[in-house]
């Protein structure tokens, strides 16, 4: 009896180790969406959404930023962030770091969170090219960002493109333009008939 008992406190402690795993120890994924209008000539407001597609937190938010490289071509201005993260520009102002302060802020699988937002003097379309370079991330999208299930650096790295918001009067043409094409086949159809 007294040997099973080292297997049964070793088996335990595994158990307790598991269970005690860090939030982060999941899959990491997510996509994002910004949005901009232009509140001034030449100054633009950019919001964005994060969505936590994996199955684990999220707890920083690199806008613009693979690790060792920042993309953006201007210094953001008026950085703003959701309830429960801080932001801090990094790179010498060529990327912006949103990271959860506590635990209950975290950003939890298949939930998504806005409220990030800033202004630039960068324009949209300067935001949908890629880097120039020189160096790390040349010829990466400029909207490329990183994301990491707990503070920096707390966990592998997930990096991905942001995607852009359809403006609304885009949108609302697209959708026009669908409808009058629906129609169109609709009368030929009727026509053939």
């Amino acid at each position: 009896m007294p040997r099973s008992f080292p297997r049964i406190s070793l088996l335990a402690l595994l158990a307790v180790t598991a269970f005690a795993a860090p939030a982060y120890a999941g899959t990491l994924s997510a996509t994002a969406t910004i949005s901009d209008v232009q509140v001034s000539p030449g100054i633009y407001d950019y919001s964005l959404n994060l969505n936590d597609t994996g199955t684990t937190t999220i707890g920083t938010f690199w806008f613009s930023w693979i690790p060792g490289a920042g993309f953006l071509s201007a210094t953001p201005s008026d950085v703003i962030s959701p309830s429960g993260w801080t932001n801090k520009l990094t790179n010498g102002g060529a990327a912006i770091q949103w990271t959860s302060t506590t635990s209950a802020s975290l950003l939890q699988p298949g939930w998504s969170l806005d409220g990030f937002g800033f202004e630039s003097t960068e324009t949209p379309a300067q935001l949908l090219l890629d880097f120039p370079g020189p160096g790390i991330g040349a010829g990466d999208p400029v909207l490329t960002s990183t994301i990491y299930g707990g503070a920096p650096f707390s966990s592998s790295p997930y990096s991905f493109p942001v995607s852009e918001t359809p403006e609304p009067g885009t949108l609302l043409l697209t959708l026009s333009g669908l409808g009058l094409a629906a129609t169109s086949l609709k009368s030929r159809f009727l026509r053939r008939s």
